[in-house]
């Protein structure tokens, strides 16, 4: 592999991603959301998983565990003060728009999408805007549409520290996914909350550059950043399924899952100390991202940088970490 990789300028990125986005929809609604971030939920008998179990302190009692009730319990434990509700990538934003339809929802979200392009709803056929009107009367409104930062969800800078960071469907196209959640947990507000999730076991195609047969094989960026989280006290869950039926957790291997949510602590920051040095496009255009060999099987690729905590926001979300 080569010593280095090039990192893509702003213009060759969004050149990229307009071929990559051409054929899809971007209109993710808010039902897809809830089946990615919290598989089993859906079922006639609801199935757990680690990423309920995190955010169970945050939803309450409810019986189902719900990205809208991890946004209605953060506000009421904020009393009354609007939630910073940001999704990266989030295409058309429909699942937003339909929150946001709901008048006495949307008075306590601060809504924001950030995406290279600015879809909107334009190029929807009529049909298709009245079935999402039938779906949620009001989203395709100018009242819901969330606030638009148009820019690389890898290196954004947000105007305010977010409450919750959602992204579904996104860390397959990155060039640098381990920066980027280390962007998306710094721009966290203290206790705040951050999702990723992806059909596919995204964390599989995040490795280091060996040569095969390599005594260290099963050692890669994902599972050192695990380690890392575990070992500074950070909460964080990860799972590639929901619960069996009977309530026993399937094993899970840390290398390789799909959902990961983290709650921020406060006076941490996450630092990438490894660069990339190799990414492979595969025919869906994926993304598989190699990064500067571990020295050791104790070396990380990132980092916990510790500063005088703030004052503890009001949810501290139970348990430790959730496999």
């Amino acid at each position: 592999m080569p010593a280095g990789f090039e990192v893509p300028s702003y213009e060759a990125l969004v050149a990229e991603q307009a071929t990559v986005q051409a054929e899809k929809f971007q209109g993710r609604r808010l039902a897809a959301y809830n089946n990615q971030i919290f598989p089993g939920q859906s079922l006639r008998e609801p199935c757990g998983s680690a990423v309920v179990d995190l955010a169970r302190p945050i939803i309450g009692g409810a019986e189902r565990a719900t990205l809208e009730g991890v946004l209605e319990g953060l506000s009421e434990a904020k009393a009354g003060q609007p939630v910073s509700w940001v999704d990266m990538g989030g295409g058309r934003a429909l699942a937003m728009r339909q929150l946001g339809s709901i008048p006495e929802v949307r008075a306590k979200l601060t809504m924001t999408n950030v995406d290279l392009f600015n879809f909107g709803l334009e190029g929807l056929e009529p049909e298709e805007l009245a079935h999402l009107e039938g779906l949620a009367p009001g989203m395709t409104s100018p009242e819901t549409e969330p606030i638009l930062i148009t820019d690389d969800v890898e290196k954004v800078m947000l105007p305010e520290p977010a409450d919750v960071i959602t992204s579904v469907e996104v860390m397959q196209y990155l060039n640098n996914p381990l920066a980027t959640l280390a962007n998306w947990y710094n721009q966290l507000a203290d206790t705040g909350l951050m999702i990723v999730a992806a059909e596919h076991d995204w964390a599989r195609w995040v490795n280091y550059e060996r040569e095969p047969g390599s005594a260290l094989q099963d050692e890669t960026p994902t599972k050192h950043l695990l380690e890392v989280l575990k070992q500074n006290d950070i909460q964080f869950a990860v799972t590639d399924r929901s619960d069996r039926q009977d309530g026993d957790r399937p094993d899970l291997d840390p290398t390789c899952f799909r959902i990961m949510a983290i709650q921020k602590k406060p006076g941490t920051r996450l630092k990438v100390t490894k660069p990339v040095t190799e990414v492979w496009v595969n025919s869906y255009n994926y993304k598989a991202v190699f990064y500067e060999a571990a020295d050791d099987s104790a070396s990380s690729p990132v980092e916990i940088v510790h500063s005088a905590p703030k004052a503890l926001g009001a949810v501290t979300l139970g348990g430790r970490f959730h496999f």
